[in-house]
Order: C-alpha cells, then sequence, then structure tokens
C-alpha cells in the first residue's frame, strides 16, 4: 500500500473517554482515518448505500418538479439534444461553425440517453425530457455519495453527517441537480474528484493527483473549462505541503504525466467528435475561453448583462441561508480554533497539528478561490455557483464542527455557575439541530417558492402537448405535418419556453415581436423526410456544420427571427394585471375578438410582491399568523414598519395559452 503523508481526524466531544470522569474535562474520542480497514469498508458500504437511496429520492424530486430556471439550458442543451434526436431545432449563435463555442460531443452524450428513452416511451416527448432528467438524478446521487464517503473517511463521520444534512436539505443542490447545463456536469465531476482530492497526499503514488486531475479535466473539457480552477489547490497542496522538499521534481513530473494523460484521454476524442459535427478543427474549450476572456470590445460576456459584486453573496443566502454564512466562516474559523481550540483536530503524521490544520485548510480553500474569481467578474449568474455548491456544504459541514467546539469550551467556562456537565450532550446537539433545521425548513420554504409561483409555464405546455392538440386533432379530423405545421408564437415569454420536447410533432414554434432586443435563435437548418418502406422519419444533421446567415456574437437583434402575428395558431403569454403594457407587448388575453382563452395559470407578479414573501413560501394563512406574533414585539419596531405590512403579499398574472378564433378553418 502507497505510504500516506499522515491521516488527519476530527476530535469530536460527543463521548468522554474512558479514563475522564470530570465534567469539565473535554472528551477525547478522535476519530481518525487510520482506522481498522475492514471496518471502515464495512462501516462505508453500509452508510453509502443509505446515502445513495436518500440523495437519489431528494434528486428524483428535483427532476420532476424543478423549473428550468436558465433559457441557456432550453436554446443552447435541450434544443441541440431535440434536434440531433428529431431532425428539428433552434440554433443558438454558439453552434454557427463561425464560432464553434459549443461542443456537439456533449450534446450527443445525451441525445443517445434521449434516443434510448424514446424508444422506451414510443416518442412521447416529454416523457423523454423527465427520462433525462431522471439520468441526471441517478449521476448526481452516485456523485454526492461518492463525495460524502470520502468526508466521512478522511474528515470523521461527524463532518460526514453535517455534510449528507447539508446537500439533502439545501436548496441550492435541489436547483443544480437535474439541471441540463455543462455547470451542473463540473458539479457531478467536482464530486467525484474530490473523492481523490481529500485523501491524503502520498510521498509514493500518484495515485491521488492523477484521478483527481481526471475528473477536474473531464468536466472543464467536456463541460466547462472554467470549471478547472477548484482543481489548482489540489495541485497547489502537492507541490508545497509537508515533504514538498523530498523528491520535488517527482511532485511536479506527477502533475505534468496527470496533466498530459488527462489531455489525450479527454480532449483528442472531444476533438474528434467535434469535427465530425462541425466539419471543420476546432478546440471547443479553448473557443470559449478565446471569446469570453479575449472577446475584444463589444464581445464577451458582459454585453449579457451586469450585476454587482454581492450578487453572489445573495444568491448564497437564498439557496442554503444559514450554511452559507458557515461556509464564509469556515476558514477564519480553522484560524479561531487554533487560538481556543488547538486539539480539536488531529494527525496521525509526526508533525502533528500543523500538519492537520494545512490539511484542511486546503479543502476549504477552492470555495474561496471560486467565490474570489467569479465574484470579480462583472457578468454574473447563479448557474456560475453550481460547481461549488457542493463545496459550500463541505465547508459549511465543517465550519459547524468547529464552531460546536467553540460552543462546547464556552459553556465549559460559564459551568461553575450553570449546570452544563451533566447535559453537555444534549446542549451540543440542541446547537447542531437548530442550526440544520433553521436551515432544512427556510430550504424547503425556498423549493417550494419556486415551484408554486413559476410552475405555470411548464404546467401550460404539458397542457398544450397531452391535452390540447390531441383534442383539436380529434375534434376538426386535421393532421399536422411538415408541410402545414401548427405555429406557436410567443413574444416577451421567449425565454421562458422550455423547448420543442413540450411540443408535438407538427408544432412550430415562432416569435413575435417583443421589448427584448437581442439576438433570438432560429431553427436549425433540417434535412427530413418520410422513407415510403417502413413509414419514419429520416432526417440529417447537415445543420451542424452548414453556416446559417443571420447570426453574430455581438448580441445583434436579427430581424428575421420573427413573424406576423396573423401567422400564429396559439400564443403562449403572461398577462400581468399589476404592470404597465408597451406598444410590442399587448395584453393578447383581452383581444377576446381574436383570441380564445385555453387555459391560464398563476404566475407570481414579481416586480409587485413583497421581496421577502416572494422569496420564501407560507400559506397565506401562516403569513398572517407571522404577521400577528411580530406584532407583539415592541410598538416602536412595529411603527410604520413596510417590510413587517407588506409580509404575505403577493399579486399574480395569469400564464394563458391562448387559440386563434376559428382556428380549425385555417387546418
Amino acid at each position: 500500500m502507497p505510504k500516506e503523508q499522515g491521516s488527519i481526524g476530527l476530535r469530536s466531544r460527543a463521548a468522554r473517554s474512558s479514563t475522564s470522569t470530570s465534567k469539565d474535562v473535554p472528551e477525547t474520542r478522535t476519530i481518525r482515518t487510520n482506522s481498522s480497514k475492514s471496518t471502515k469498508v464495512n462501516a462505508s458500504s453500509t452508510w453509502s448505500g443509505k446515502a445513495f437511496i436518500a440523495f437519489l429520492i431528494v434528486r428524483l424530486t428535483a427532476a420532476f418538479f424543478s423549473n428550468i430556471a436558465d433559457c441557456d439550458e432550453v436554446f443552447n442543451y435541450w434544443e441541440p439534444t431535440h434536434y440531433l434526436q428529431y431532425g428539428y431545432g433552434m440554433q443558438t449563435w454558439e453552434y454557427s461553425p463561425e464560432y464553434a463555442i459549443r461542443s456537439w460531443a456533449y450534446i450527443k452524450l445525451h441525445a443517445i440517453i434521449g434516443g434510448i428513452f424514446d424508444f422506451v416511451f414510443n416518442h412521447d416527448k416529454i416523457k423523454v425530457f423527465y427520462a433525462i432528467r431522471v439520468t441526471f438524478a441517478v449521476v448526481c446521487a452516485l456523485s454526492e455519495s461518492m463525495f460524502y464517503i470520502a468526508a466521512s473517511s478522511h474528515l470523521g463521520p461527524r463532518v460526514g453527517r453535517y455534510l449528507i444534512i447539508a446537500m439533502l436539505f439545501s436548496a441550492g443542490m435541489w436547483n443544480a441537480s437535474t439541471a441540463y447545463l455543462p455547470s451542473t456536469f463540473t458539479m457531478y465531476t467536482t464530486m467525484v474528484a474530490f473523492f481523490y482530492a481529500l485523501m491524503p497526499v502520498s510521498t509514493t503514488s500518484g495515485r491521488r493527483v492523477h484521478r483527481t486531475i481526471f475528473w477536474v479535466g473531464l468536466g472543464s473539457l467536456l463541460g466547462w473549462p472554467f470549471s478547472a480552477a477548484v482543481g489548482i489547490p489540489a495541485a497547489l497542496e502537492e507541490l508545497v505541503l509537508r515533504n514538498a522538499l523530498k523528491k520535488p521534481f517527482e511532485r511536479i513530473r506527477r502533475l505534468i504525466l496527470g496533466v498530459t494523460t488527462s489531455l489525450c484521454i479527454i480532449l483528442i476524442p472531444l476533438a474528434l467528435a467535434d469535427y465530425y459535427f462541425y466539419k471543420t478543427f476546432h478546440i471547443v474549450p479553448w473557443n470559449i475561453i478565446a471569446y469570453n476572456v479575449f472577446g475584444g470590445k463589444d464581445r464577451g460576456p458582459d454585453i449579457y448583462g451586469t450585476e454587482p459584486w454581492h450578487f453572489y453573496i445573495i444568491n448564497g443566502l437564498l439557496n442554503f441561508n444559514i450554511l452559507f454564512i458557515m461556509a464564509l466562516i469556515s476558514l477564519p474559523g480553522l484560524l479561531v480554533t487554533v487560538l481556543v481550540d488547538n486539539q480539536r483536530i488531529s494527525s496521525s503524521s509526526t508533525a502533528g497539528s500543523v500538519y492537520a490544520y494545512s490539511y484542511l485548510s486546503f479543502r476549504l480553500v477552492p470555495f474561496y478561490a471560486w467565490l474570489f474569481i467569479f465574484t470579480a467578474q462583472p457578468h454574473k449568474e447563479e448557474r456560475f455557483l453550481f460547481v461549488i455548491y457542493p463545496l459550500v456544504c463541505l465547508n459549511a459541514a465543517i465550519a459547524i464542527f468547529l464552531v460546536r467546539g467553540w460552543v462546547d469550551k464556552f459553556l465549559l467556562a460559564l459551568s461553575k455557575n450553570i449546570p452544563y456537565g451533566i447535559n453537555r450532550r444534549c446542549y451540543l446537539k440542541l446547537f447542531t439541530i437548530t442550526i440544520f433545521l433553521i436551515s432544512g425548513v427556510t430550504s424547503i420554504s425556498r423549493v417550494f417558492a419556486l415551484y408554486f409561483h413559476y410552475n405555470a409555464p411548464m404546467s401550460i405546455y404539458r397542457h398544450f402537448y397531452y391535452v390540447e392538440i390531441p383534442q383539436q386533432v380529434e375534434n376538426h379530423k386535421f393532421q399536422m405535418n411538415l408541410n402545414n405545421p401548427i405555429n406557436l408564437c410567443i413574444g416577451k415569454e421567449w425565454y421562458r419556453f422550455p423547448s420543442h420536447y413540450f411540443l408535438p410533432d407538427g408544432v412550430r414554434l415562432r416569435f413575435l415581436k417583443s421589448d427584448f432586443n437581442g439576438q433570438l435563435p432560429k431553427y436549425f437548418l433540417e434535412d427530413m423526410q418520410i422513407d415510403p418502406g417502413s413509414g419514419k422519419m429520416n432526417y440529417k444533421h447537415d445543420g451542424t456544420w452548414m453556416i446559417q446567415d443571420g447570426f453574430n456574437d455581438v448580441n445583434m437583434e436579427e430581424m428575421d427571427r420573427y413573424v406576423d402575428i396573423e401567422q400564429c395558431d396559439y400564443i403562449i403569454d403572461l398577462e400581468m394585471n399589476h404592470t404597465q403594457v408597451s406598444t410590442n407587448e399587448p395584453r393578447y388575453v383581452t383581444q377576446t375578438e381574436k383570441w380564445n382563452e385555453v387555459i391560464c395559470e398563476p404566475f407570481l407578479d414579481v416586480a409587485n410582491s413583497d421581496r421577502f414573501s416572494r422569496a420564501f413560501y407560507l400559506p397565506p394563512q401562516l403569513w398572517q399568523k407571522v404577521k400577528i406574533m411580530i406584532s407583539y414585539l415592541p410598538v416602536q419596531m412595529m411603527n410604520n414598519n413596510a417590510a413587517v405590512n407588506n409580509l404575505g403579499s403577493l399579486k399574480w398574472g395569469d400564464y394563458c395559452l391562448l387559440r386563434k378564433r376559428r382556428f380549425y378553418k385555417t387546418r
């Protein structure tokens, strides 16, 4: 077995050693990673199975109930996948061979999975959509289980338990777990990479660093190249931690070998796959970096909007609440622990606590490095943080363990006047349970808010697919085909379109001019024909390599995307009763002489609703009870307090499917 560079353990005061009988002596049961191998394997296998089942159950709820929060997920990933599966779909400028900053290899992997499910579900595209999401849920649960096992083995079972609770009951992990985004894919690979990165550095084997590099490389090359930043601390640790001067060239050789091997294993097949689709040679990860970093004036990510420096802080608090605060204090908390509770972290290495604290600091740094790098960028999006969502949970778990030690020390200091010693385990458990209870309830409320407030688009499109179109076809006996498609039009709601997986074959998406003045996608070039013998649709994918006019990389509006409203058979639109309309965004739902209302679902009017109440869900009755409870506070705190008075104040719009009057006569 390779010799490890000293294992570390986190000391728990949850149980006293058999030699300590004084109630004022800190308990000293030490959790070490160099315990009996057979015991560790048995415990790990038992708990890993239970952890996987728990993760899978929660992730399946995300697969079936989470919304699509980002239009990039639809137009840059679901739509190209639909194109490979069914021969048609929307193309963005990123897939034009002129720019080629999206990898077809990544899309093809998902199209293969989708093709299998299309056969299983007999061409029910919505079921295919959710089946692909279920696949994401399984992969995420497996990755999380590996991450949990590594944390339990190398940081202690208590930290492992905190980690699993944090990941299971955080809104952030729930939202990110089944999104079809490269940042979600790199979240998976980051967790697997940390399965190896959490191991101590070995003086004789390159297994740890090679496998860490491979999984970070897979995420960055196949998914998102900027995610490579999360692996930098592990590489630095390999070079600078204890005994770095021992065989320094061997350490460097390991890193070079790991990087070179991973590049060959991953990048060569990736480049060949993209060459097959684009018909020209592209290294897509480099194209992404070149555009985003070296794009030049009026190019790059900033043209799509910028956010203030505190954007990610707000995002972290919304998705992780108190756990995000704990994650932020984890590294400073480690320094505090050195001063007030130095023995809380132990190591079997001869370097003692110096090695232990150095080891732990390298595990905490990736979260801070990522947050610093992306906070410094003007263009910010929530999905950019997906990569480190598991690390938020890890840092929070470690911070809770450390703070628990401070609480124990503090209460011990007060035990002369307070009867603490006898019930110390109860007090410490109460502290931990309180943190996770607050976090869990708040996160569940956040998840419920996202579903109840914003799920209307998914519901409307499902109704369109399963109810409206079948009824119209049955009632009026017309046949949908490529030569006579049904046109579904969207204006200002283009960015909530959930993809062609929610449109029956024979229905085409059309755009109406709205106040949005950026570049919209357009259909890929199509070549679809019906086989006379089998009656099946055959299609080529020439649109992956043929260059269409009308694309640019500066987000300039292209007017060929729009159709006249007279060409529309259906419209899906959001009617906001409390928002002023514009010339380009009329209230179609009020034009009853032209449109029949098929179905409407409530959708939150964000601009006119209370900020806190829209972020977290409570039934209206509970909001009233909360306000009654607050009313018992001192009068001076309540006078003219708009924030309190507006609690539970939500305004709603109607998300509607409208059918053209005398629709059947145009068929």
